[in-house]
């Protein structure tokens, strides 16, 4: 069972990931403060005069305190594990209603912000703005493959507390559209590795490589076992690496070509 809210046109608030990365971090740091409408107002200036929105639209005061009112009903939503989930959306009804959902994008954002925030890496600042255009992969139940994701149709939030996503995969028709869970299904696309970049690929390495045999060709994830490297130019690497697939324990030898690399 879960509770499912459908995105409309009117609920895509424009929002850039940068913006909601930052207003994650303001729910957690300041409260209730940031439901007030003199912050809101603040916030929203502030995005509206970044050169981020350059050939966007502006940002309007009631945009971002609606992002924090459903922000704090997911938040709510999510804690809930039972029948109180139930209750919950019965006595907030009009809430529901009157409150535009929280766009899949930045739902997904949202969750990387989540695990950014457990994670810290890197300065705050830095992170958001390395993931300004972010673009995600989603891996497919039905053959252990990562495709990329044209689009987020709508959102599920389970009884278990695991929001799970509707995705449009890139390439394909609505007939193959899947629900995929946001934490474990959903990450940041891979990037094609490239032979002047090839010195950078290590042993023990995990990595999406492509696989192909009589019956399908898919990019799965793997592990780097061994590297047979060899002199090249940086235009044509002939290097040879060694990985085993994560989903049938496979060995195989693959091209530089058939690698790419896991964000850092």
């Amino acid at each position: 069972m879960a509770i499912e809210l459908m995105e409309t046109e009117d609920d895509a608030s424009e929002f850039t990931l940068s913006e909601v990365l930052e207003m994650e971090h303001l729910y957690r740091k300041r409260g209730k403060e940031v439901k007030q409408q003199a912050f809101c107002e603040e916030l929203a200036a502030k995005f509206s005069g970044s050169a981020n929105r350059n050939g966007k639209s502006i940002i309007k005061w009631d945009q971002v305190h609606t992002w924090f009112l459903d922000r704090q009903l997911f938040s709510a939503a999510v804690k809930s594990k039972s029948s109180v989930v139930d209750s919950y959306v019965v006595k907030n009804k009009l809430a529901v209603i009157n409150s535009s959902p929280i766009a899949l994008k930045h739902l997904v954002a949202l969750s990387k912000a989540q695990a950014a925030v457990e994670i810290p890496k890197k300065p705050k600042a830095q992170r958001v703005e390395e993931t300004a255009d972010l673009i995600f992969e989603a891996l497919s139940a039905k053959d252990c493959a990562w495709y990329d994701v044209a689009a987020f149709l709508t959102f599920r939030v389970m009884y278990t507390g695991e929001l799970e996503v509707r995705v449009r995969f890139s390439g394909f028709g609505h007939d193959q559209d899947e629900w995929v869970n946001v934490r474990n299904a959903v990450r940041e696309r891979s990037i094609p590795l490239v032979a002047s970049e090839c010195h950078t690929v290590k042993v023990g390495d995990h990595v999406l490589c492509y696989k192909a045999n009589e019956d399908h060709a898919l990019y799965s994830d793997a592990h780097v076992l061994r590297i047979e490297r060899q002199l090249h130019d940086k235009e044509d690497c002939t290097c040879t690496f060694v990985v085993r697939f994560e989903y049938d324990n496979a060995e195989m030898e693959v091209k530089c070509s058939e690698v790419c690399c896991r964000p850092s």
